[in-house]
């Protein structure tokens, strides 16, 4: 189910914010077209999650190539210029 549909399902929660940072809010849901404060806060806690989920992706990819060995680091980079030949072969063609 797509996360931005009006039918998913919500879950009321309840958190104790600093007053100028509500006002800050409030005055962009007023010059936005953000329908509430919910939908902004639901907004920035997705790209924040999405955020989350890349760096969690980048640190795994990392840790792999942290890890490979000389022997796998060298094959990785021939196996690079290969693929970067063929795809210039290709687009030159």
């Amino acid at each position: 189910m797509d996360a931005k549909t009006s039918s998913s399902i919500k879950v009321k929660v309840t958190a104790s914010l600093d007053a100028g940072l509500v006002k800050a809010i409030d005055d962009f849901v007023k010059k936005s077209e953000t329908r509430s404060r919910s939908q902004l806060i639901e907004d920035a806690l997705r790209r924040w999650h999405k955020e989350q989920k890349m760096r969690e992706l980048e640190s795994q990819i990392e840790e792999y190539y942290v890890s490979l060995s000389d022997e796998e680091r060298e094959e990785n980079q021939e196996w690079s210029k290969i693929s970067t030949q063929s795809a210039h072969q290709l687009w030159d063609e």
